[in-house]
This record gives structure tokens, C-alpha cells and sequence, in this order.
């Protein structure tokens, strides 16, 4: 099934010309870890030193019910003008929050550690926000540890993109060798107007992935789910819940579960439809064999 489709139910347009390949994949392998995130700085430097700290250059995370001292984010936006598709909303500001859950990567931009967060959390008046966390101005209350899945041979790394104007991750090989146990992984990105699922089935064929779990974060044009919901707003943000590749009549099979805010402020999860959810800007994709 091909993941670009004159099926798809909504699309996007882009500032600059779409670029040829609307997935990249970089294999790799991956290791869990277990990370201590320290105080006293922001979670960006809390993330890239608990990595650093088993000698990777990043990984993949979730964070779950993780207390914070303070905490900024961004919601999706209309674009002020026609030089981006979308945007985000001013910063909203949480003191004494709480991280519900969120997905994070943990990558480099220009030649530094840095993350790309969405999630869910709680203020402490029991508010709910939703968006895409501003790492430098987010820090943890206490001394927290987490479960990580570390990368050995690839890295996302921020380029810029000219089809989207934005600074994307992008999956590069990188030098270095696991540690100890490890399992094969792909690391990859999709590209706007590609539908979400068959992208990730395609990736597995490709790489020979019969059985995986497939951890990320990324953005849809509206949303199609599984129950029914469809939603039209032309810009989100997501992070996976849960999702897994299993093996369908000898192809592979996407069930792609998702938490979504869109730029109108709704709140949205569950099973997405295959086959009728296009890509916004981007999506950053860890998938992971299952054996």
C-alpha cells in the first residue's frame, strides 16, 4: 500500500517545493537505560546528561506523572503569514506542574544536545494542557529517574527543510556501538501529506520488520480514528501511546494508538484509521523489533 495516496481525505499545502522522498530511515540498535535526571538546570541538560552519562548521544523517552518546578509550552497555531503552513500559540506557563505522560527525542541541533517533546500535564490546580514542551524553560522538581531507550548508529539531527520552512530532526547514521544487550531498530521521519500508518508499514517492509513497537511524536492534518472521529483542523500535535507492528498475511500491519491537541484547542486519542491520516510537518519515528 503506498503511503503518499490521491486518497487521503485532507492535505497541506507548504511554502517550498516537496521534497522527493517522503520518508527517511536510519538502521540502528537500541538499548533501554535507566536515566537520573538531576535539578538545577533545564530538562534539556537533564535529558542529554542522564544519556551521556551511559555514553549515548540520545535516545527516546517517556516521561510519565514527573514532577516539575515550571514548565512552558506551545500549542499548534495558524501561521501568522504565508511563509509556514502552521505555527504555535504564545507560551502558556504551569508552575508546580506534573507531566502526565509525553514522548520525547533526544537529538542534536547545531552540534548540541537538544529534545522535541509533546505531551500532556497538569497544573497545580488540576488543569490539563497539551502541546510541544519548550525544553529550556522546563525544569524537574526533584532528582527523577526514568526508563530510556538509548540509540547506537543513529542520531536525529536538526537540518533545515525547505518544503515546511521550519528546523526538522532528521535521522543520520552515527558512529558507535551498543552496549550490552541490544535490539534492531529503525529510526526515521515522515514527511507532510504521507499517511501516518501505511509510512510506518512501508519502513518495516523495507527493513525487514515482521513484529515491532513503534515509539514517536509528530503532527496530522485533522485526524481520522478508528471510532468514527473525524477531525478536520489543519495542524496538531501528537505523541504515540501506543503503537506496534504485527504481521497481517505475511505483510506488516500498523495500530497506531495517539494523544492529539489541534490548533482549535480540542483535545483527541485512539486508533487511528489507516489509510486517511496525512502528515502535517512531521513525524519522528523510533520503531523497535519485537522478537
Amino acid at each position: 500500500m503506498p503511503a503518499v495516496s490521491s486518497s487521503l481525505p485532507r492535505q497541506i499545502v507548504h511554502p517550498g517545493p516537496v521534497t522527493p522522498d517522503r520518508m527517511r530511515a536510519v538502521a540502528c540498535h537500541v538499548q533501554p537505560v535507566t536515566l537520573t535526571l538531576q535539578t538545577g538546570c533545564d530538562i534539556n541538560t537533564a535529558i542529554a546528561r542522564g544519556f551521556a552519562a551511559h555514553g549515548f548521544e540520545g535516545g527516546y523517552v517517556r516521561l510519565k506523572n514527573v514532577a516539575m518546578r515550571k514548565l512552558h509550552y506551545v500549542m499548534p497555531a495558524a501561521a501568522p503569514d504565508d511563509s509556514h503552513a502552521a505555527w504555535y500559540s504564545d507560551t502558556h506557563v504551569m508552575q508546580n506542574a506534573v507531566i502526565l505522560d509525553a514522548g520525547l527525542h533526544a537529538g542534536e541541533r547545531d552540534g548540541k544536545p537538544f529534545l522535541h517533546c509533546h505531551g500532556t500535564w497538569r497544573d497545580g490546580e488540576g488543569r490539563i494542557g497539551m502541546g510541544h514542551l519548550l525544553p529550556f524553560e522546563a525544569e524537574l522538581l526533584e532528582e527523577t529517574t526514568i526508563d530510556a531507550i538509548a540509540l547506537a548508529g543513529a542520531l536525529l539531527v536538526t537540518r533545515p527543510d525547505a518544503e515546511t520552512n521550519f528546523p526538522l530532526f532528521n535521522p543520520e547514521a552515527r558512529s558507535g556501538k551498543s552496549k550490552g544487550e541490544f535490539q534492531r531498530a529503525v529510526l526515521a521521519t515522515v514527511r507532510p501529506n504521507t499517511d501516518l500508518c501505511y509510512a510506518v508499514e512501508a519502513i518495516c517492509r523495507t527493513h525487514s520488520l515482521r513484529r515491532a513497537r513503534v515509539e514517536g511524536i509528530g503532527s496530522l492534518v485533522g485526524a481520522d480514528y478508528d471510532d468514527g472521529t473525524t477531525l478536520t483542523a489543519h495542524a496538531s500535535e501528537l505523541y504515540i501511546q501506543e503503537g506496534c507492528i504485527v504481521e497481517e498475511a505475511g505483510q506488516p500491519h500498523a495500530a497506531i494508538d495517539i494523544a492529539m491537541i489541534d490548533l482549535t484547542g480540542r483535545h483527541s486519542h485512539g486508533l487511528l484509521k489507516r489509510g486517511l491520516n496525512p502528515v502535517c510537518v512531521t513525524a519522528e519515528l523510533l520503531i523497535v523489533e519485537q522478537t
